[in-house]
């Protein structure tokens, strides 16, 4: 499968994307690094085929993501805090999805933070800025003036959130 050159960091030490079978797997195993659990158990609490469930921890461990005790009982490891995080936002994510079930999101919407992080909104979205030309409004015009000039006055009226005898106090 080709690699999306404008994704790829080659820094970033955890490729793995929310929704899939080794995410699922991190959540699982990271919820407690104490814990430890067989294939079996893995693929039954995640529902998830055998053949699929073997494969899938094999590559955690091989990667060094996950711990494989000498009797085949797979964990989280301690002293890996980056995955730990991962598998938080994973945790953090469900729990976003849970509150608002319809939000218009997928995963490709979700900000992304450190090393790996998009620098630039995608063409398709973000469309114009206020002023039509595509760039993003500075700081400064994030928060309007609230301050009501005379022409500001005449033109909104008494339509204008706060109007009144000019004291702020909305009356």
């Amino acid at each position: 499968m080709p690699v999306d050159l404008r994704r790829h960091d080659p820094d970033d030490t955890i490729n793995i994307r929310p929704g899939t079978n080794k995410a699922a797997i991190i959540k699982l195993l990271y919820r407690d690094t104490n814990l430890a659990y067989t294939p079996a158990e893995i693929r039954s609490e995640l529902d998830l085929p055998r053949g699929t469930t073997s494969t899938t921890l094999t590559r955690l461990h091989d990667d060094g993501l996950i711990g494989k005790t000498s009797d085949g009982l797979y964990h989280g490891l301690d002293h890996r805090g980056d995955v730990r995080r991962f598998a938080r936002s994973l945790v953090q994510l469900d729990d976003m999805a849970a509150r608002y079930p319809d939000p218009g999101l997928d995963p490709d919407d979700v900000e992304q933070t450190g090393a790996g992080a998009q620098r630039e909104l995608p063409h398709d979205r973000g469309g114009d800025g206020e002023d039509g030309s595509g760039e993003e409004p500075a700081p400064s015009d994030w928060v309007r003036n609230t301050t009501p000039s005379t022409s500001d006055s005449d033109a909104a009226g008494d339509d204008r959130a706060g109007a009144g005898d000019g004291d702020g106090d909305g009356e």
